[in-house]
């Protein structure tokens, strides 16, 4: 909804702290709202696995128990398994600090050490809201309103604004099937699950992650899209999609023979179905 104080801006997909380009328009409420409440925990999940991961240079602020308390320690990976434990005196009980150093440097404390990861801050389910955002945000860039002004994808948008509520039930998500090469958007021919597939990277300061993003045609719903994939992924003991790229030059916003081929597929499509 437009304002005047709710004008348009610029969208990145994926997110811009994932590497994202600025690729469509958005109004100026939604793009905020979304980011602070959807992306977020996109970003924070996947550097809580870069976390996990202790990548080379990463640096990350962890707690060791001791005694009744805490000592907090800033790790820094040297690689090959090596931690660089450096201990604040302010971000520390000074007496537990000392006391923590005198166990270490007299061995008290054995081989092993165990470190509190910090709490997690991820809701799951607005994980996955913020790869439909993406997913829609690229089909929107690609196609223009050839499809998203169809009232099939009114749950879309009412769930990226209401993270809160239950509105749209997921389309499948790929994942470790892909190369960064792949990255693009697709058409899925297999009879029963036309679709747009949109293939994309999310890119952190140590580790990227391709996933592949499906959206079914406008006339065919999500639950019964879902429910065909798992049938044929029964019948075919696993599912080999059939694909044809996307012709980055076509002009889907103003030349009308180019929309005019994918309105014609839609057709075709549905007539079948």
């Amino acid at each position: 909804q437009q304002s005047k104080n709710n004008f348009l801006t610029l969208e990145d997909a994926p997110p811009d702290k994932l590497m994202g380009s600025k690729i469509a328009l958005t109004c100026k409420e939604c793009n905020s709202t979304c980011g602070t409440t959807i992306d977020v925990h996109l970003v924070e999940a996947l550097r809580e696995i870069d976390a996990n991961h202790f990548y080379p240079g990463s640096i990350q602020v962890r707690k060791i128990p001791f005694e009744t308390g805490y000592v907090n320690v800033e790790l820094t990976s040297l690689g090959n398994g090596t931690l660089r434990a450096y201990h604040s005196i302010k971000q520390n009980n000074p007496n537990l600090l000392d006391r923590f150093i005198y166990g270490i440097r007299s061995n008290n404390f054995g081989p092993l050490l165990n470190f509190a990861p910090p709490a997690s801050r991820v809701i799951p389910a607005r994980v996955n809201y913020a790869l439909v955002k993406t997913n829609y945000i690229l089909k929107f860039a690609r196609f223009g309103y050839i499809f998203l002004l169809h009232p099939a994808y009114n749950q879309i948008r009412q769930q990226l604004l209401n993270p809160n509520e239950i509105h749209y039930p997921w389309v499948p998500f790929i994942k470790d099937q892909f190369t960064a090469r792949d990255a693009g958007t697709y058409y899925i021919h297999n009879p029963g699950i036309e679709s747009i597939l949109n293939v994309f990277k999310l890119r952190t300061k140590y580790a990227e992650t391709v996933i592949g993003g499906t959206l079914p045609l406008p006339f065919i719903t999500t639950p019964d899209y879902g429910n065909r994939i798992d049938n044929l992924k029964d019948q075919q003991n696993g599912l080999m999609l059939d694909t044809t790229r996307y012709d980055p030059g076509a002009d889907l916003f103003s030349n009308w023979n180019h929309m005019h081929q994918i309105i014609n597929w839609i057709a075709a499509v549905a007539q079948r179905c």
